[in-house]
């Protein structure tokens, strides 16, 4: 008896592991639950005078995912260890560009640097076939580079490309910015025939600025294009904020800016486009009043949107510019706005509209 009973417990001991491990085999995995990235910023404020603005060069190699990752990674390279306060992202192809704010999201919590705000426009093209994203960077220096405050020229609008450039010329010398002193400039056209040679024409007339060209619709339905810059100071406005109505531009020497993200508007109702502008402000108004705008770019995928916008803003049209793009970072919107805005400034000298 104690024999068969010692035996039993034997063929017990030597079953066990292997039910077990069968039992084991036959779970269900539990599912990983993976970090959220974190939330960037809607709203963020730099001093004006420490301001820089930089634009990744166009890359060739590797998906969306790489070139943003390589994109982010020179910029924050080529910055040195300076603040990044607003990211302006471009994506051509059929990408998903809510790619750009993961990946923003990710290297700037790795490199343990502050999260930037962030705008992302898809386009049709952009200066290369292989290229799929191009950044812009506003960034804020160690120490002071616009000791007279800076010049933002709204979008000038021609018949061409050539027309847009002319009519941006002529802004920035009626602002009496040096043409050596244009820091940005920004180019949205109906095509580009040759990168190469528009870029050096933008520069034999602006020498020293950073250019970014880029194509707005894929399919675009005339050949209208539209011109954007910012420029120092060589001396001081009379007023913190002054805008120059006519030529649509706005000279700044207020201490501060806010730079706000893109907020989205999901119809093309004057309802539709107030809420996003009441969102925008609400996201700014923790760093200050947003009554007096710098820039306010709004970027439409169709006339209607784009129009609700316009009727709706209670900011400057002089300050004002409006866009059509191929796409945004959401499916179902029809538009988004972003914004420059000068906090706690009396009201501006200059024409209103």
């Amino acid at each position: 008896m104690l024999r068969q009973t010692s035996s039993l417990v034997l063929l017990l001991t030597l079953a066990s592991p292997g039910s077990y491990s069968q039992r084991k085999k036959n779970e269900e995995p539990k599912p990983q639950v993976m970090p959220l990235p974190p939330e960037l910023p809607m709203a963020l404020a730099a001093e004006t005078e420490t301001l820089d603005f930089h634009i990744s060069p166009l890359l060739r190699n590797g998906g969306l995912a790489a070139q943003i990752r390589q994109s982010l990674g020179d910029l924050i390279r080529d910055t040195h260890g300076e603040t990044i306060v607003k990211l302006r992202a471009f994506v051509a192809g059929a990408g998903d560009a809510r790619r750009v704010q993961a990946e923003a999201a990710d290297l700037f919590t790795d490199h343990k640097l502050p999260l930037p705000v962030l705008s992302v426009v898809q386009v049709g093209a952009l200066g290369d076939e292989a290229a799929k994203v191009v950044i812009e960077a506003v960034v804020s220096t160690h120490k002071p580079v616009n000791p007279n405050g800076l010049a933002f020229v709204a979008g000038q609008t021609g018949t061409s490309l050539k027309d847009a450039v002319e009519k941006l010329a002529n802004s920035v010398k009626a602002a009496g910015i040096e043409p050596d002193n244009l820091l940005t400039t920004t180019c949205f056209t109906s095509a580009i025939e040759n990168y190469a040679a528009t870029r050096a024409g933008l520069l034999s007339a602006f020498p020293k600025t950073s250019v970014n060209v880029v194509q707005a619709l894929r399919d675009p339905p005339n050949d209208a294009s539209m011109c954007e810059a910012i420029g120092q100071l060589s001396q001081k406005p009379a007023g913190e904020v002054i805008w120059l109505s006519e030529k649509r531009t706005t000279l700044v020497s207020a201490r501060r800016l806010i730079f706000t993200g893109m907020q989205l508007t999901f119809g093309s109702f004057l309802d539709d486009a107030q809420q996003s502008f009441q969102r925008l402000q609400r996201a700014a108004k923790a760093l200050g009043s947003t009554d007096v705008a710098v820039q306010v770019n709004a970027y439409s995928l169709n006339a209607y949107a784009g129009s609700a916008l316009r009727k709706t803003t209670s900011f400057p049209l002089s300050t004002f510019t409006i866009q059509r793009v191929e796409g945004l970072p959401a499916i179902d919107a029809s538009a988004g706005i972003e914004a420059v805005l000068a906090p706690d400034v009396a009201k501006p000298a200059g024409g209103s509209q």
